[in-house]
């Protein structure tokens, strides 16, 4: 948190791809995968609840605890006017999650973002309420194949909930925007019970460097041909250790640095 301040990365990318190919991957049965999910979520990530004030301790003899959250119409508008830039650039809709019929703050997220809206009339639009959104996404998560723009702490529950429509935390790169600075990060935890071991799927901080050449580096092409050779090795059947203890159908189990190898290969080709 105090580095996404110090940068103001406000716009946080987390995608959501899983081809028909690996839909073994999700546990939801193949029926409900489709013809496979590509979700953009992009969370602002520098305002809210998280970044309110807080107070924690005694009033009058009474414990109590207190989250302000808060949001500037700024805040607001940048970040949807880059998820609509996102979404008119991916030919895609966008859908703006919410919880407008009980917090302020959403009515006021609601009003800012529909006021962008105006700018980008060819992007289809729709908004839904945070707790259908959770229900839907489990029931018929390829309606939101395209772009997902959602509040902060609304987005940190939601992006984690996609990592298990998907199978694992560990199929979810990630990158923070900034105006000046930004940096990629896996949204996966350490791991720290299989260091070491070389049975980690690498599958996070592959895609995170290729968010890396695509959203710091201006580099799209090359970005897409890291996508292109981890999908690719995917689609071969090959997975790590890590991973295939989720997967009932089979598949060719390699280390973590054979599948890395086997990727850095691919993109070569």
């Amino acid at each position: 948190m105090p580095l996404r301040k110090r940068y103001d990365t406000f716009a946080n990318f987390r995608p959501v791809r899983l081809p028909e190919s690996l839909a073994s991957f999700s546990p939801l049965k193949p029926e409900i995968i489709g013809k496979g999910l590509d979700i953009l979520m992009i969370r602002e990530l520098v305002g809210g609840i998280y970044f309110g004030d807080k107070i924690e301790g005694p009033l009058t003899g009474m414990k109590y605890a207190k989250d302000d959250c808060t949001y500037t119409a700024e805040q607001v508008r940048r970040v949807a006017v880059t998820a609509f830039e996102e979404a008119r650039k991916r030919r895609s809709a966008l859908t703006n999650i919410h919880k407008a019929n009980v917090l302020a703050t959403s009515r006021f997220w609601n009003e800012i973002v529909e006021q962008a809206a105006k700018d980008f009339s060819d992007v289809p639009y729709k908004s839904m309420l945070v707790d259908n959104a959770a229900y839907q996404l489990v029931k018929a998560p390829a309606q939101f194949n395209g772009v997902v723009l959602i509040e902060n702490m609304q987005g940190d529950i939601l992006t984690d909930q996609a990592g298990g429509i998907i199978g694992s935390l560990g199929l979810m790169p990630s990158a923070c925007i900034g105006p000046e600075k930004s940096y990629v990060e896996a949204a996966h935890g350490s791991a720290p019970d299989i260091a070491g071991m070389n049975i980690a799927n690498p599958y996070s901080m592959i895609g995170s460097v290729a968010l890396m050449f695509d959203r710091c580096l201006n580099l799209p092409d090359e970005a897409q041909d890291i996508w292109d050779g981890l999908f690719n090795i995917f689609a071969q059947g090959f997975i790590t250790k890590e991973l295939a203890s989720g997967i009932n159908e089979h598949k060719k189990t390699v280390s973590t640095s054979e599948f890395g190898d086997m990727v850095a290969a691919s993109i070569l080709k």
